[in-house]
């Protein structure tokens, strides 16, 4: 009875709207944006302490107290959603800006640059999916029509746990483990015996140009950016979310 009560969010906490770049189709709500509470003094309490931040859970319990949405649980969030959402709290505590050090290609020497994180856009997203939900692909060597989907936060774990439970004997099987999880259908079969008997013998150039074609066209923010070193070389480097990016929430 608890869970079919219409969550009312305190009429004292300040939020915004944050629009969700995977535009909710790897849900099965397909829930496309969530409320987010600004960040407080009070959040200093989960940023700064050594515990987490040691465990590495500080960036999930954060997500967990400040997204109000509560359709969409925060574990289940894939990882663009989450840097949108990061971004969205970075830039309203603490300004777009962002100072980074990159390395002049030139003269190997290290220079520092800044970043305005209000410019970073969305990915275009132009697939467009059949009847069940899933989006068609031609692998040119094998010539066959297959479709797929975007991998779930639950199935990225489930390939993890392979590599980290693997034995150590022969190769940890990820790629293909990978395909068996993206593809859903070979030439109108979905029987999942079958697809893993096409994945096993596979040419490596259509494994390899379609996996290339799914990370492409995911949808997430762009974080590609491009500049021109001291030397004049231009230099292109994604934004990412390691200790520059988060050095404000832990006040170093």
């Amino acid at each position: 009875m608890e869970n079919n009560r219409e969550y009312v969010i305190d009429p004292n906490i300040s939020y915004d709207v944050v629009e969700l770049p995977s535009r909710g189709i790897m849900y099965p709500n397909r829930i496309k944006s969530v409320k987010v509470a600004y960040l407080t003094a009070a959040d200093e309490n989960i940023l700064s302490s050594p515990n987490l931040i040691a465990s590495g859970e500080v960036i999930n319990e954060l997500l967990k107290r400040k997204v109000l949405t509560r359709e969409l649980k925060v574990e289940d969030m894939v990882q663009e959603d989450r840097q949108a959402i990061l971004i969205f709290l970075r830039n309203t505590a603490f300004g777009p800006e962002i100072g980074l050090r990159l390395t002049d290609p030139k003269t190997d020497e290290e220079f520092e640059t800044k970043v305005d994180l209000s410019e970073l856009t969305y990915k275009e997203f132009n697939l467009i999916e059949d009847e069940n939900g899933e989006y068609p692909y031609y692998l040119e060597k094998s010539k066959v029509d297959i479709t797929f989907n975007f991998l779930t936060p639950k199935d990225e774990n489930e390939l993890a746990m392979i590599t980290q439970s693997w034995n150590g004997v022969g190769t940890a099987p990820i790629v293909t483990k990978r395909l068996e999880k993206l593809i859903k259908s070979v030439k109108g079969n979905k029987d999942p015996m079958n697809i893993r008997n096409f994945i096993e013998t596979m040419p490596i150039s259509d494994s390899q140009n379609f996996r290339k074609y799914v990370k492409d066209n995911k949808p997430g923010v762009d974080l590609s950016r491009t500049i021109y070193a001291p030397s004049g070389e231009e230099v292109t480097f994604n934004v990412d979310f390691g200790v520059e990016f988060f050095r404000p929430f832990y006040g170093l």
